[in-house]
């Protein structure tokens, strides 16, 4: 038996009768470190069913080994599966300068590859080692029939030359209709960042809804590095399309303490839309958006329904540098919506001023409201006031995200 219960007793049993050394048992070497040449073996298997948990981990120890995963991932790149040949060009782009540089021609020669997905890696590898002596495969990618690998190899362009025509290609590609196009060509535009922030904010106007979202979702991205961005996606906020006005919020709210003037302003528009979105924006924002408070918590006297929602849940994100609020907050407790009750218990937690007021309206919630996740929302908040002096240090601050994952192009 090889349960924890039934194990141990059966060792111990086997040991008292001599049949293994217990000296031998408690002096057996611990496993070394997994070689190179093993997780390249798992890469591969993982990437023959295409398990992407698998790939991801084994990719990143890859990494990890640096020049001594190099040789097993070059002796990989000509197997029969597309899947495994795309792995290996991935992983090596991602080791970099100067340990998979040795990799460099069977990099060039896979901008050949038959699969779209091993031409576009190896645009991306070429791109993140700035392979100067590339520039000719990846210019005949830049027409390649495939729109995702185009916009890579848009993208390693710019990487290889500066040439801003690979930014303007790299914004229409936003609108292709095939998505992880669009997709790549707004991971790339995030990370190309400043220099692509004015053709971004050309086409904030231009266009479907759907790319003009994506636009923003881009400028999203680049944070505090699209600070350009903020006076049109002000006005845009501030407009009478509400549609347009989402997206200018979306990309303020991911700008930090840049926007949260004109943000705050924006609490004061006559547009209902304008003030509950600069709300979630302030609130996206987090700490930063402090200084703000004194206006927010004012709205806690009149928002009724969703607009109050939001209002605490911002209120809450911005954490400990929003204590002017708690006074509206606790009467906010009792508020007949019981959606309404539990953020507000929330919020007061991160906020985390242990007055008694608070403490006195979260024990009674925790004790005698009719809803369940009203009362385990208050129970919680108390606890977090008990062991610490911030609640916001307890629930963290979910301002801000980012990581830039390319996806395979095969479902």
């Amino acid at each position: 038996m090889w349960s924890r219960l039934g194990f141990v007793p059966l060792v111990v049993g086997i040991v008292l009768c001599g049949g293994i050394d217990a000296l031998s048992l408690a002096e057996a070497p611990a496993a070394g470190p997994e070689s190179a040449e093993s997780i390249v073996a798992r890469l591969v298997a993982a990437a023959r069913i295409y398990d992407k948990r698998e790939m991801r981990t084994a990719s990143d120890q890859l990494v990890q080994k640096g020049h001594a995963a190099v040789p097993g991932l070059r002796s990989i790149l000509g197997d029969v599966d597309d899947n495994v040949r795309w792995q290996a060009v991935v992983a090596l782009g991602r080791i970099g300068r100067p340990a998979a540089m040795e990799s460099v021609p069977e990099l060039i020669a896979a901008c050949g590859d038959r699969d779209a997905d091993v031409r576009g890696a190896a645009a991306v590898s070429l791109g993140l080692l700035r392979v100067k002596t590339a520039r000719d495969a990846v210019s005949r990618l830049r027409r390649d029939g495939q729109p995702m690998v185009r916009s890579n190899a848009w993208w390693a362009w710019w990487q290889l030359t500066g040439d801003k025509r690979a930014v303007r290609q790299l914004v229409l590609l936003l609108s292709s209709k095939d998505w992880l196009a669009s997709g790549h060509a707004s991971e790339h535009l995030a990370a190309v960042g400043t220099a692509a922030v004015p053709f971004l904010v050309e086409r904030l106007s231009v266009g479907p809804l759907r790319s003009r979202r994506l636009v923003g979702e881009t400028l999203r991205r680049m944070g505090p590095r699209a600070e350009k961005a903020i006076p049109k996606s002000l006005r845009l906020l501030d407009s009478d399309d509400s549609q347009m006005a989402a997206i200018a919020a979306r990309i303020l709210g991911g700008q930090g303490a840049l926007a949260v003037s004109g943000l705050s302003d924006c609490l004061e528009s006559p547009r209902e839309h304008t003030r509950r979105l600069a709300v979630v924006a302030l609130g996206e924002i987090g700490t930063a958006s402090g200084v703000a408070s004194d206006r927010l918590s004012k709205g806690l006297r009149t928002a009724t329904g969703q607009e109050l929602l939001q209002l605490v849940t911002a209120l809450g994100r911005i954490g400990s540098a929003a204590d002017v609020a708690v006074p509206g907050l606790v009467v906010v407790l009792r508020n007949e919506n019981q959606d309404v009750r539990a953020a507000t218990c929330e919020a007061l937690g991160r906020i985390g001023l242990r007055s008694r007021p608070v403490v006195e309206g979260l024990a009674q919630l925790a004790q005698s409201d009719p809803v369940e996740f009203v009362r385990l929302a208050a129970g919680n908040a108390e606890t977090t006031l008990r062991t610490t002096t911030d609640g916001a240090s307890v629930f963290g601050d979910r301002s801000q995200l980012n990581q830039r994952p390319l996806a395979k192009g095969k479902p």
